[in-house]
Formats: C-alpha cells, sequence, structure tokens
C-alpha cells in the first residue's frame, strides 16, 4: 500500500482483512495529529470555536442527526454526566430506540467514544468514517476557520456513524464546560446538568457561579432542562439561565427527590433507589436499581429517570418496565469497576479525577472495605487539585502508592504529591503505573481492598494488566 501523503488518507473502497489493521492505525493517527486539547498539559484560555464545528456538520449534512430530525439528549455536569448519559441511552435502546451514545474520553480505543445500542464501531467502519471525514477537515483546514481540533472531528465522527446506523434517538454527553463544546451544535429534545464542582477551572472559572454558567450554555430556548445541581450559587445561575431562555427546569430537592437505599443484596455491587416525585411531570420509582455501586449514582439515575419522563411528554415513551430493564443492564468501565482477586480480596478501578468525584468514591470505599485495610494507588493530571484529592483517599485507606501514567504528557510528578501529602502520611512512590498495581497487589496478605483512581489515562494504562490478574484467579 502506497504511504500517505501530508495528512491525507487512502481512498475509500474495497479493504482486504491484511489491510485493515494497518490502515485502522493510520486513521486513528490523522485524527490524533489535530489539536488535542486532551493530551495537552497547556493552561492557556482553551479557544472554543463553535462556527467550525457548524461548517463540519452542514458540509456532512449532520444537523439532522444532531437533533433536527432525530431526539437528542444533552447532558453536561462536572462529574455524573457520563454514567447519566449511559443510562439514559440503555433505557432507550430497552425501549426499542437505536440509540446512539457519544461520550468522552475513552480508555482504551477510540471507538468507544460513539456507540450504538452499546457496540462500537468497527476498524473498518472507523476508518471508512475518517475517510469520508478527511477531505472536508482538509479543505476547513486551509480555509480561514482554521484546522478542526481532535474532539470536533470525534465529534464528527460520532454523528456521521449514527446517521449510518440509522439511529433513532442520540445522546451526546458534553467534553467540557457545555457553552462552547462542540457538542452544543446539536438541538436537543431534553438537556441535563447533572453536578457542577471545582474542576477545569483555567477554562471554565473559578467560581461555581462561573462554572455554572459554562455547563448551562447547552440550555436551550424552550428546551426542558433537568438539573442534579445542589449548590445555591450554581442552582441560582441555572434559574436564572433557564428562566432568560423559557426553559423549564426540574431540580432535584425541588421537583424530584433521588433516595439511595440500603441494598439486600450484599453479593453484589450495585445501587437501589426510590425516585420521589415533587411534580406532576414527574413519576415515582420505588425499589429501582442500577447495578454501579455508590451512592452517587442514585443522584445521577434520578436524573435519567426524570429525562426519561420529558422525552416521554414529547413524545418519545419508554414504558417503565423498559426503563427498569435498560438500567438493570447498564455497564460502564472504569465507573467503581469491580474485580475479584481473591475470596476477600477486591480491587476498584475508578477514574475518578476531581475533588468531587474523589469524595464519592470515597463514599464508596468506606462502605466497601468492611473492615479491610485498603491500599490506594493514586495518579493524576496536573491541571486537577490534587491536595483535597489525596486528603480525602488518605481518609479512606491505609496505604497509598503514588504514580503517574506514561501515555499523556499532563501527569502530575509523583515527588509532588509527596510533598503535599497531609501532615503525617507517607506514601511508596513508583513512577511505572503497572508496577504500583503489582505493588499494591503484593501487599495483601489477606482480606483486602485495593483501589486505583485520578485518571482515565492511568486506568487505561492499567486495566489491561487488572484484567490479566483478575482472570487467573480460581
Amino acid at each position: 500500500m502506497e504511504p500517505l501523503k501530508g495528512n491525507r488518507l487512502p481512498e475509500p473502497g474495497l479493504r482486504e482483512p491484511s489491510q485493515i489493521a494497518d490502515q485502522y492505525t493510520r486513521a486513528i493517527e490523522y485524527l490524533y495529529a489535530r489539536i488535542n486539547y486532551e493530551r495537552t498539559a497547556d493552561t492557556a484560555p482553551y479557544p472554543f470555536r463553535l462556527r467550525r464545528m457548524n461548517e463540519l456538520m452542514d458540509r456532512l449534512d449532520l444537523h439532522g442527526i444532531a437533533g433536527r430530525t432525530v431526539p437528542v439528549v444533552h447532558i453536561a455536569g462536572t462529574k455524573g454526566k457520563g454514567s447519566t448519559s449511559t443510562m439514559v441511552a440503555a433505557m432507550l435502546t430497552a425501549g426499542g430506540y437505536r440509540t446512539g451514545l457519544y461520550t468522552s474520553p475513552h480508555l482504551m480505543r477510540l471507538e468507544e467514544r460513539f456507540t450504538v445500542d452499546g457496540k462500537t464501531a468497527s476498524q473498518a467502519e472507523v476508518i471508512d468514517l475518517i475517510d469520508r471525514i478527511s477531505p472536508v477537515a482538509d479543505q476547513l483546514a486551509a480555509s480561514e476557520l482554521g484546522a478542526a481540533t481532535f474532539f470536533e472531528l470525534t465529534t464528527t465522527l460520532a454523528l456521521l456513524h449514527f446517521q449510518a446506523c440509522e439511529c433513532t434517538a442520540v445522546v451526546l454527553e458534553v467534553g467540557l464546560g457545555g457553552k462552547l463544546d462542540s457538542t452544543n451544535t446539536c438541538h436537543p429534545t431534553v438537556t441535563a446538568i447533572t453536578s457542577i464542582g471545582f474542576d477545569h477551572q483555567h477554562i471554565l472559572g473559578n467560581t461555581l457561579g462561573e462554572i455554572a454558567t459554562q455547563k448551562a450554555g447547552i440550555i436551550k430556548p424552550g428546551v426542558p432542562i433537568v438539573s442534579g445541581v445542589l449548590q445555591p450559587e450554581a442552582r441560582q445561575v441555572i434559574t436564572m439561565i433557564a428562566a432568560n431562555k423559557q426553559a423549564r427546569l426540574f431540580e432535584t430537592g425541588h421537583h424530584f427527590v433521588p433516595l439511595p437505599k440500603p441494598s439486600s443484596r450484599t453479593d453484589e455491587w450495585l445501587t437501589t433507589f426510590d425516585l420521589i416525585s415533587r411534580d406532576e411531570a414527574v413519576s415515582n420509582r420505588v425499589g429501582w436499581t442500577v447495578p454501579l455501586d455508590g451512592e452517587h449514582q442514585a443522584m445521577n439515575a434520578g436524573v435519567a429517570c426524570v429525562v426519561m419522563d420529558l422525552l416521554s411528554a414529547a413524545g418519545i415513551h419508554i414504558p417503565e418496565d423498559a426503563q427498569q430493564k435498560g438500567l438493570s443492564e447498564t455497564r460502564i468501565v472504569g465507573r467503581v469497576e469491580r474485580f475479584r482477586l481473591r475470596a476477600d480480596v477486591d480491587l476498584i478501578l475508578d477514574t475518578a479525577h476531581n475533588t468531587d468525584s474523589i469524595a464519592a468514591l470515597c463514599k464508596c470505599i468506606d462502605q466497601r472495605s468492611q473492615g479491610r485495610p485498603v491500599t490506594v494507588v493514586f495518579g493524576t493530571s496536573r491541571d486537577k487539585e490534587h491536595r483535597p484529592m489525596l486528603s480525602s483517599l488518605c481518609d479512606s485507606s491505609d496505604a497509598m502508592i503514588l504514580t503517574r501514567y506514561h501515555g499523556n504528557p499532563r501527569y502530575r510528578e509523583t515527588a509532588e504529591m509527596f510533598r503535599d501529602l497531609p501532615p503525617g502520611r507517607t506514601a511508596v512512590i513508583e513512577d511505572d503505573p503497572r508496577a504500583a498495581v503489582q505493588a499494591a497487589i503484593a501487599r495483601v496478605s489477606g482480606p483486602h481492598l485495593v483501589v486505583v483512581c485520578g485518571s482515565f489515562f492511568l486506568a487505561a494504562e492499567v486495566r489491561p494488566l487488572i484484567l490479566e490478574v483478575s482472570a487467573n484467579v480460581e
């Protein structure tokens, strides 16, 4: 096969099986050659542009699949947006809708970001999608609009894939913020904001109000909005923006109340919840379950269920038995993902990477440790507030191993984290993440809980090792 010249990809056409792996690698490299803010530690102001994303969608005729002809749910939030998006998509699929789900980032492979009814695209499909996008992207790069970013192109890829698969519903998770995120070119039927917390302050602002303003940018005129936000400052901003856009607002604690319930099923890690309605547009749910562990998942499930009620009001009706079935089949890699190493030894892999998500993880650790010693393997990015995360994790653990990841330059140095440990606490430093996990497992001599957390990038690097270790457990 002829080598690629510049950034151009091979012409679309029939491919021999032996060619697919090579062409797939080169197609993915085409994307990663774009400006990619997921892989940069630059803290300069984020140069968001929606004109370029709209132009991509215009040229590829994607506005229909993005909400003009197909119902779209658009979900933002500091934490919980990925879980909530996956729950909504699972319930739509269970109700008979062919559902496209776009989330980010991915753990292992790019195509995890865009699934249809829970299934990822094949390598051949990814190649064809990028073949279709690359000429348009190259034309834009030569225009006054400039080169499209990695996230703009992956968002376009997702929509193009959903269009090709003839999806009848789409769920879009915001990548970062909301107001100027690439997904905010959609035309949603319902929007949701799961939570507001401190993360990406150099981009979104230094107060909860400033961050809420960015995330509430997804609110559209006349489109109902579901909010799981609890902080008064952030709630006030969301209320004001919703009122200005005449978008009916459904708030947790006011229009609905998700209540986590103790589960009698101690053999499985899951969340049972009730949803208490305080508005005629919301239906009560009693004793529903989702196989994602942690009290925070009750809040996420509550928001997802209210989204379904509002979709029903818009003519997209999913029976409650189908909703329950969809929730019961929800699976998300890296969200309090449990691996059994021995009968009395568990390992939790979690992508928690900010103060709020680590706090939620620590509640789960405290519940699931059941008196067992806890060892934490922690590595994070240098644009994250690591001190409060370290403080929370030290309170919930007996030992800590500090590490970093290799596949992304954003990692925070282990020596810096070590210096910022709470007084009286210490840790082992192991810069190689796989060696760090192996060291944590080697410490186990009896009942134990091992927790690996701090970053999507860390989870991606160590999950294959964890799968290998857990697969060999007898």
